[in-house]
C-alpha cells in the first residue's frame, strides 16, 4: 500500500486509549467484584497541557470500534499496510502488587484487546501484557494469548516490574516467548519515574524527557549484559520510545565495561556489546528528527531499526515524521524501506 511515492508502511507502536470499564466487563470472579482501579496511579501530571493537545484528548473515552475506524482511516490515508498498537494505561499492569489480583488483569487486559479491537481489523493489532510477578503465570497466560487469541507480542514497561529485565527470574517468559514465536517489546514510560531517579524534578517536562531513557536504558543494560540475547538466540526483542541515537554512545560506554570487567561481571558476552546487539533479534524504534539518525544508520544497521507514528499520543508527530523520515538525504532508499516496513514484520512475525 504505497503513498506518495513511498513505500508500505507497518506502524512499530501505536496506542489505543482503554477504558477501565470495558477491561472490568473481562474480569473473572472474584475481581470483578473489587471497586479499585485496574492499575496503580502516578502523580497527577498536567499530560495534556491545559487541554491543548486537542487531537490526542479527542481519542480519550472513545469506544474501541470507534478507535479502530480512527485507525483504519489514517492507514488509509498514509499508506498503512499495519499498525501495531500498545495499550496507553494497561501496560501498568505489570506494576501490580497482588500477583493473583496481577494475573486477573493481565488476563481480562488481553481478552479485551482481542475481543475489542483486534477481532475488528486485521491491519491495526494490539500487543499483549503479562503478569510478570509470577513467571510461571506469565508463561500460562502467553500461551493463552498467542494460542487463542492471536496476540503477537506483550508490553514490558521499563519501570515496575519486581526485578530488572535481564534478571534469570523471567528465563522462563522469554523461553516460551521464544518458542511461540511473541515479541518482548520494552516500552518506555514515565509513571512511577521517582524510581529511576526524577522524584527531584519539578515539571511534567522534566520528568518526561528524563524517565523514558533513564529507564530504558536501565533495563536495556540488564538484558544485554546478563546476556539475554545470547541465551535466547531466537528471541525478538524491542525497545521502544526513545529513539535511536543513544545507541553508537551508550553501547560504546558498555564495550568499555565490558572489556575491562566482562569476564568476571558479563560472563555470557563472548563478544562485545555492540557485536552482541548487532547479531542478536533485537530493534530499536527511532524518531525521524534525530540529528545523527544517519550515523547510528551507519553504526548499528539499518536491519534494527523500526518506524514508530506514537499515534495518538501527545507527543507524536505523526504524519510530519513519517514524511520526514522518507525525506532523509542521510539514510538511503534501501534502509528506509527496512525501517518502514520489512523490519517490523520481521519483528511481530507477521
Amino acid at each position: 500500500m504505497a503513498q506518495n511515492g513511498r513505500p508500505a508502511v507497518i506502524d512499530a507502536d501505536g496506542h489505543v486509549f482503554e477504558r477501565e470499564a470495558d477491561i472490568k466487563k473481562y474480569l473473572e470472579a472474584p475481581y470483578n467484584r473489587r471497586n479499585t482501579a485496574l492499575t496503580p496511579g502516578d502523580q497527577p501530571w498536567d499530560t495534556h497541557l491545559y487541554e491543548t493537545f486537542e487531537d490526542a484528548i479527542s481519542w480519550i473515552g472513545t469506544s474501541p470500534a470507534e478507535q479502530v475506524k480512527r485507525w483504519h482511516d489514517i492507514m488509509d490515508r498514509e499508506g498503512m499496510e499495519k499498525a501495531m498498537c500498545f495499550p496507553t494505561l494497561s501496560g501498568s499492569v505489570i506494576k501490580l502488587q497482588e500477583t493473583n489480583f496481577q494475573i486477573a488483569v493481565a488476563r481480562a487486559c488481553n481478552d479485551y484487546f482481542a475481543n475489542e479491537y483486534n477481532a475488528l481489523s486485521d491491519r491495526m493489532q494490539c500487543v499483549g501484557v503479562l503478569p510478570l510477578r509470577s513467571p510461571q503465570a506469565s508463561v500460562e497466560e502467553m500461551h493463552r494469548a498467542v494460542t487463542e487469541l492471536g496476540i503477537k507480542g506483550f508490553e514490558f514497561v521499563t519501570t515496575g516490574p519486581p526485578l530488572a529485565l535481564g534478571d534469570p527470574f523471567y528465563d522462563p517468559v522469554y523461553k516460551a516467548a521464544e518458542e511461540l514465536g511473541a515479541a518482548i517489546l520494552v516500552h518506555g514510560t514515565r509513571s512511577q519515574a521517582r524510581e529511576v531517579g526524577a522524584g527531584g524534578l519539578a515539571t511534567f517536562a522534566e520528568v518526561h524527557a528524563y524517565a523514558f531513557p533513564a529507564s530504558l536504558l536501565l533495563q536495556f543494560t540488564s538484558m544485554i549484559c546478563q546476556g539475554v540475547t545470547v541465551r535466547f538466540p531466537n528471541l525478538r526483542i524491542a525497545f521502544l520510545e526513545i529513539g535511536a541515537t543513544w545507541l553508537p554512545y551508550y553501547l560504546d560506554r558498555l564495550n568499555e565495561h565490558w572489556e575491562m570487567r566482562g569476564e568476571y561481571e558479563m560472563p555470557f558476552l563472548k563478544k562485545s556489546p555492540t557485536e552482541t546487539v548487532k547479531e542478536a533479534k533485537i530493534w530499536v524504534s527511532l524518531e525521524s528528527g534525530e540529528t545523527l539518525l544517519g550515523p547510528t544508520v551507519d553504526y548499528i544497521g539499518a536491519e534494527h531499526l523500526v518506524y514508530a507514528s506514537d499515534v495518538p499520543h501527545w507527543d507524536s508527530e505523526f504524519p510530519e515524521s513519517l514524511e520526514s523520515l522518507w525525506d532523509r538525504t542521510d539514510v538511503s532508499t534501501e534502509d528506509k524501506e527496512k525501517i518502514l516496513y520489512h523490519n517490523a514484520k520481521e519483528l511481530f512475525a507477521l
